[in-house]
């Protein structure tokens, strides 16, 4: 564990902090979020806009689009994390900034609905009307025809990156999704694996934390198998697209990241799964904090790069794209 990771476990202990559990989900809201304390600035980038685009229900979807260059590699689509209940595109503007001038790739950062006002499956329909617009007018927005479009997003946001993209590729959209890159995802609903128990207590994530969230998001408990709210259910996975699953070694969701890697590997989907040992959830908040959130973060740019045919632009020496297996090895 980088000496910064336990620097920043010691100071969430000072800080005697309320848990999530036993919050409101407003409170919740109201409080810093990791990005905001520990990202840093956020770069510039050519062009931003926010605009809505149509989802269910006659809800105008706020999103916010980076352009970075005059002609993108591809076109991301980002669901950033929080529970389905905390998180907003302008907390994660400095990271999807950073991700739009670190791949050379358009980004549409998607503010999707929240839990408890709006439930499963109001966010999964979000992520679906998100992907479906960056096919069908994604192009047209950018200013060119994108070389591969990823779906990408983190903790819970990558819960909704994997169902969405599943979905859309099952259904008849001539522009799949080529890649989904899922940082420390939400897959299931077991607390009881054995990431959960060990890392219970202890870590920016807890057991009882994830209890509150997936009461939020979806309190009948025996409707937490369907395969929208936790892909770990899901039949038949052989429509998603190529992924690269990176999980966190200290982190309860752990487990179920790395079980649903080695799920689509059974179904034919190339994938790499990523454990980056010392890690923490939320690590993405830390890139310009712990070097090793920092290699991680550059396992994800040339894992884009190579599916959009770029120049890696990470200077990393490693610049291996999804591979036809599952791997666990640490992020170096």
């Amino acid at each position: 564990m980088d000496k910064e990771i336990e620097t920043l476990l010691q100071k969430v202990k000072e800080a005697n902090r309320t848990p999530f559990w036993q919050s409101t989900p407003e409170a919740a809201r109201a409080g810093p979020m990791l990005m905001a304390l520990l990202f840093g600035e956020a770069p510039s980038v050519k062009r931003v806009e926010d605009f809505t685009i149509a989802s269910s229900n006659g809800f105008a979807l706020p999103v916010r689009l980076y352009v970075p260059s005059a002609e993108p590699a591809g076109l991301i689509v980002y669901f950033h994390g929080g529970g389905w209940v905390i998180g907003t595109v302008a907390g994660y503007h400095p990271m999807t900034a950073t991700l739009a001038n670190r791949t050379g790739c358009a980004v549409l950062s998607v503010d999707y609905r929240l839990a408890p006002e709006h439930p499963f499956p109001a966010p999964v329909e979000d992520a679906m009307a998100a992907l479906r617009w960056a096919a069908e007018q994604g192009a047209e927005a950018i200013g060119i025809a994108p070389r591969a479009l990823v779906a990408m997003g983190d903790s819970a946001g990558g819960n909704l990156a994997t169902v969405a993209s599943r979905r859309h590729n099952e259904g008849a959209s001539k522009r799949k999704v080529d890649l989904q890159v899922l940082a420390y995802p939400v897959t299931g609903h077991d607390f009881d694996t054995a990431s959960y128990l060990e890392f219970a207590e202890g870590n920016l994530l807890t057991r009882k934390d994830m209890q509150w969230f997936w009461n939020h998001y979806l309190p009948d408990a025996s409707g937490r198998s369907n395969p929208d709210a936790s892909p770990l259910e899901t039949k038949n996975l052989s429509a998603s697209p190529a992924a690269l699953v990176l999980t966190a070694g200290r982190d309860p969701l752990r487990d179920e990241g790395e079980a649903y890697g080695e799920k689509l590997r059974q179904a034919g989907v190339p994938v790499e799964v990523v454990r980056c040992e010392g890690l923490l959830h939320g690590f993405l908040a830390m890139i310009n904090y712990a070097p090793s959130a920092g290699r991680a973060f550059d396992k994800i740019v040339a894992a884009i790069a190579n599916t959009t045919g770029a120049a890696n632009t990470t200077g990393a020496a490693n610049t291996t794209g999804v591979a036809k297996g599952t791997a666990r090895v640490a992020a170096p």
